[in-house]
């Protein structure tokens, strides 16, 4: 009979302990910064799985032969950019209030001040989109700018890079294939 009665009362014990833990842990869950931080956490995850999704797409798209653009990784680095972009300006407008739009607007006119300062890296952007959307130099061409010669391997957003002869990596930058003649070699 004892034993029976402290069991009753251990159990009642830890059922009014439990009761005050789940209690706790409700109001942990439901303050504000934990629901943000979970927000933020499965926006972080959603946009990372739609980042892979969209760079696998664009890598098989890119590797097919009757593909309209070059398999170079501009295209994918970009997709991945813009992808990332948007997450970040969902995190920002859903989780903190920050109106994205405003940020975006004032790197407008920030962009300005910027790109005098980004020439160089601007041209290289830009020279590699040319020389990627024009199918002027694709992976796996043969050509020759200035006393560099090689096998293109990859056309980053920077630069060109070519295999040579003696299994060297040569980086030119894509506004120098912009801007200077280079030959194409059989």
């Amino acid at each position: 009979m004892i034993f029976v009665m402290q069991r009753r009362a251990i159990f009642l014990w830890y059922n009014k302990n439990m009761q005050t833990d789940l209690e706790q842990a409700k109001t942990f869950f439901q303050s504000d910064w934990v629901i943000t931080a979970i927000t933020v956490i499965a926006i972080i995850a959603a946009t990372a799985l739609v980042s892979v999704l969209v760079t696998k797409f664009l890598k098989r798209v890119l590797m097919r032969e009757d593909s309209l653009l070059s398999s170079s990784s501009i295209f994918v680095n970009i997709a991945r950019a813009v992808v990332w972009i948007v997450g970040l300006s969902i995190i920002l407008d859903s989780c903190f209030g920050v109106n994205a739009s405003a940020i975006i607007a004032a790197l407008g006119v920030g962009g300005i001040a910027l790109s005098l300062g980004l020439q160089d890296t601007i041209a290289n952007l830009v020279g590699g989109l040319q020389v990627s959307l024009t199918k002027l130099v694709q992976p796996g061409d043969k050509i020759r700018v200035g006393a560099d010669e090689g096998t293109v391997t990859d056309i980053t957003w920077r630069h060109v890079t070519l295999q040579n002869e003696n299994n060297e990596e040569v980086i030119i930058p894509n506004a120098v294939v912009n801007k200077t003649s280079f030959v194409k070699l059989s």
